[in-house]
């Protein structure tokens, strides 16, 4: 018997062949064809985790064997009976709660069908994942030295769950915003509701590019599991915050830029002494907020579907985020494609931030 269970993926061909490097020696389409033939199964325990109050939960995961590309493009019933699958496994183990990681959330409906499919709650992390992906972005803003109050801030995929909320929350912060999305009806319809909050300026387009070569602070949210931008049109001390997984920034191309800061989004470091025992592409220790807001219900016992659907309140944004750092939970130290952050890197972002352009003669 255990506290919750979380269902989880492999959200990169990386992955995959850590945990099965079998699979490394077959064609990507055979490798493909594998997982959808292949059923869900339970992973392993999640142990150790500790509220600073004393309370400890237990957990489990369960794999749900597709790539983002299969849950994002494969048949839409195929993918919600496959996830339907992997949830009658954790909830025959017993737990009070079901957790939906990565691109599992994004399925039936944002999880509403998945729930369905069994007799406890669920919930897809996706609150806890705004707050603390805009923890970190204001954080990292902070240190490089961007003031918000007269920087230029660009959300990618606004008017998706995360986005939608990062850029609420961000009108009221800054002036100078850029939304950017390609359903221009529902971006159109994002920024009639922001500017009728007063926003000083608001722009909109489907062009990234356009967006972020200006932009100061960048915070990337999408469901497309694809380079979007373009890091060499990025300014000097421009600060990345890319909450999607996998990431929407190339990360060779991010090491040619030493003046510019490309952050992991939604990393957090869970109390007590976690052992998740499985590799997500994590060190040791660290979670991603979508699978710590199931750890903060269960220490919490709020057994209850949080995150569910595609409309999250920002009253739950701000909840949740207090219900961490009532049971320990923190932001992890700055981390950029699963590495720390140095000091010296952000000083050089700093600097270059700072450094005025040269007038040309």
């Amino acid at each position: 018997m255990a506290d919750f269970a979380i269902i989880i993926h492999p959200v990169n061909l990386d992955l995959l062949y850590a945990f099965d490097f079998a699979m490394k020696e077959k064609r990507l389409p055979v490798v493909k064809k594998l997982l959808e033939w292949m059923p869900p199964f339970y992973t392993c325990p999640i142990q150790g985790t500790k509220s600073i109050t004393g309370k400890e939960a237990e957990g489990h995961f369960v794999m749900c064997p597709l790539l983002p590309e299969q849950i994002l493009n494969h048949d839409p019933n195929f993918v919600v009976d496959k996830v339907g699958e992997a949830a009658k496994i954790a909830e025959g183990l017993g737990v009070k709660l079901l957790g939906l990681a990565a691109y599992v959330s994004l399925v039936g409906k944002r999880g509403t069908l998945i729930a369905k499919h069994v007799g406890i709650p669920v919930t897809t992390g996706t609150a806890y994942t705004i707050a603390m992906a805009l923890e970190a972005a204001l954080e990292a803003a902070k240190q490089v030295g961007i003031e918000l109050r007269t920087c230029k801030v660009a959300i990618i995929g606004a008017t998706g769950t995360i986005g939608g909320a990062c850029s609420t929350i961000l009108s009221a912060k800054v002036q100078d915003l850029t939304l950017v999305a390609r359903n221009k009806q529902r971006l159109g319809d994002l920024a009639l509701s922001l500017r009728q909050r007063g926003i000083a300026r608001l722009e909109t387009t489907d062009c990234t590019d356009e967006a972020t070569e200006q932009a100061d602070l960048i915070i990337s949210c999408t469901n497309t599991p694809a380079t979007l931008i373009n890091v060499e049109r990025l300014k000097p001390g421009a600060v990345v915050c890319d909450v999607s997984q996998p990431h929407n920034i190339d990360p060779d191309a991010a090491k040619q830029r030493n003046d510019v800061l490309v952050l992991d989004g939604g990393v957090v470091r869970p109390p007590g002494n976690v052992n998740f025992n499985f590799n997500f592409g994590l060190a040791p220790g660290l979670a991603f907020a979508c699978i710590a807001e199931t750890m903060i219900l269960a220490l919490e016992e709020r057994y209850e579907s949080y995150s569910l659907g595609g409309n999250i309140s920002l009253m739950k944004i701000r909840e949740i985020a207090a219900l961490g750092r009532k049971h320990g939970f923190q932001l992890a130290e700055m981390r950029s494609f699963g590495r720390e952050v140095s000091r010296g890197q952000v000083e050089c972002v700093r600097e270059a931030k700072l450094k005025k352009p040269r007038v040309s003669r």
